[in-house]
């Protein structure tokens, strides 16, 4: 749980989220935003190279998949 804290000013409050290079909490709070943001928006897409057997096939599958919600 995080602690509450008061502040006077805004911009109090704003220098508080900031954190000094090297702080070891750092790559703590960017693997939480970066889960959150996974969490909000994942990325739905598969791996790997694709053979298809004609151009209306790569087509028909990139249709589908831009269907999805993917986008180039």
């Amino acid at each position: 749980m995080t602690p509450v804290q008061k502040f006077r000013t805004h911009e109090d409050a704003r220098q508080a989220l900031w954190l000094a290079p090297g702080d070891p909490r750092i790559p703590r709070r960017l693997r939480r935003v970066l889960s959150m943001a996974m969490w909000l928006y994942p990325l739905d897409r598969s791996h790997g190279v694709f053979k298809f057997r004609s151009i209306e096939e790569a087509n028909t599958s990139r249709r589908q998949w831009r269907r999805r919600g993917a986008s180039d």
